[in-house]
């Protein structure tokens, strides 16, 4: 049988800290705040009885004078953080370098955020990171309180606030002129999601090249940003008729997907048959199997100027909205390559 938990005791307030002390609570209070007026006796005194007692301050109860909790949120999608995990780390380490803490709000797609966010209304956050949609209603909410937001690799509606992304539709563009350079003629994209805008900016970019290059519009295939929805509808196209000799993925992992159904259902040759490129520059791409064409987000760079943005925010709360645009680069492996 399992031991029984004991009960643990009540958390130790800055009264009992006083008590013990004997000194006044508003003593103990100044104690925890640097550069308050107290001696350094008093102070050694009064950290000695809190670490006995285990006690810390509160943080809310402090966000509330001061009107900082040294606090940001960061909303961004499932998606997001299984295909591309290295943007939360950055942001994270981004964060704690300016002195911030990270909380993660996680939802499911972009079309699941209203209710995660009406949870989070009236937190004395700092500010908060959108790494996925928010209608105008609701950045409203918070710009209304005073916290500062900023779209991460998203474009905000209707209300000017700041953001940052990487130029989705130029490196879409790029990978299109690459291929049509490498004389391909028959295109297939697949996108993923029709709330996702990343990926609607990825294949818009990828078509605005194919009509500038005087060719139609190419079949575009709801890939879901899946791997195992990718294959299976990549190869049913296959099935009704489709003969591309070039394939544009609006991310990575369908990608890899369309080019295991080449090599391991189809018997295509990659790229000599099939030319195909994605979209991120996730590590799997990289590696010999795949050797993945794409194009990498400079989320490094992103996550530097976001925290430039919400400092230069919180010290001109009126200063005009910044949004900015960073080009992605072009990496090119064996899945895809062409004249430089």
């Amino acid at each position: 049988m399992p031991p029984v938990a004991k009960n643990r005791r009540p958390r130790a307030t800055s009264y009992d800290v006083a008590t013990a002390a004997g000194v006044a609570q508003s003593t103990v209070s100044r104690c925890f705040q640097p550069g308050s007026n107290i001696s350094d006796e008093t102070r050694e005194i009064v950290l000695a009885t809190a670490a006995r007692l285990g006690y810390a301050p509160n943080a809310l109860a402090r966000s509330l004078i001061t009107r900082r909790s040294h606090a940001v949120g960061v909303l961004i999608t499932r998606y997001t953080l299984r295909s591309a995990p290295a943007l939360l780390y950055t942001l994270g380490d981004a964060l704690a370098r300016a002195g911030q803490h990270m909380i993660l709000l996680a939802v499911d797609d972009d079309a699941s955020v209203k209710p995660v966010l009406h949870g989070l209304v009236g937190y004395p956050l700092d500010g908060l990171i959108a790494c996925a949609t928010m209608d105008d209603d609701d950045v409203r909410r918070f710009t209304d309180q005073g916290v500062a937001v900023l779209f991460f690799n998203r474009q905000p509606g209707g209300i000017a606030v700041d953001g940052v992304s990487t130029d989705h539709a130029a490196g879409a563009q790029a990978l299109a002129q690459g291929m049509l350079a490498a004389g391909r003629k028959h295109f297939l994209c697949l996108g993923g999601p029709r709330e996702a805008p990343v990926g609607r900016e990825r294949i818009e970019g990828f078509q605005k090249a194919l009509r500038a290059a005087g060719l139609p519009a190419c079949q575009v295939l709801d890939g879901g940003f899946s791997y195992d929805q990718a294959h299976e509808v990549f190869l049913q196209a296959v099935d009704r008729g489709a003969n591309p000799d070039a394939v544009f993925c609006a991310n990575d992992q369908m990608a890899m997907a369309v080019i295991d159904a080449c090599r391991h259902r189809l018997g295509w040759d990659i790229p000599k048959r099939l030319m195909v490129a994605g979209f991120d520059d996730v590590p799997e791409g990289a590696r010999a199997p795949y050797a993945l064409t794409t194009v990498r987000q400079p989320i490094d760079e992103m996550a530097r100027r976001a925290m430039e943005m919400l400092q230069a925010r919180r010290l001109q709360p009126g200063g005009r909205p910044r949004q900015e645009r960073l080009p992605g680069e072009v990496v090119l492996r064996g899945s895809a390559s062409w004249p430089a």
